[in-house]
């Protein structure tokens, strides 16, 4: 599954995430990927300000030094990357199981917001 570009967008945008970081999403069907996301600082102007750049990069198959591993159904990731259902939601229904950084599964539940 190929994650939605306005996803990848707000992903983007997020402040709390560490300098580098690897979030594997882990489906039954088998068509596991990841999301190598690197954190780099631009020159924005001679004055000296900084302008925090993130890039973000979806790899299909399964990466061994993951941050964080995401594990749910290909419907719940469809439903949630749709905005049909909330991440925080489906962790606590029990649909999304994780491992590893918590600070950084938390931001990432703030990314995928159901639709109002």
């Amino acid at each position: 599954m190929q994650l939605p570009a306005q996803i990848i967008e707000r992903l983007q945008q997020l402040t709390c995430l560490p300098n580098t970081a690897r979030v594997q999403f882990r489906l039954p069907d088998g068509s596991d990927f990841y999301l190598q996301v690197q954190r780099r600082n631009d020159d924005q102007s001679a004055v000296g300000d900084t302008l925090v750049k993130i890039e973000a990069e979806q790899v299909s198959g399964l990466t061994e030094d993951a941050d964080l591993e995401l594990e749910m159904s290909y419907n719940t990731l469809k439903d949630i990357t749709d905005g049909q259902l909330s991440a925080r939601h489906a962790f606590l229904l029990g649909d999304i199981r994780y491992t590893g950084n918590r600070e950084l599964a938390a931001a990432l539940a703030d990314l995928f917001s159901a639709h109002a």
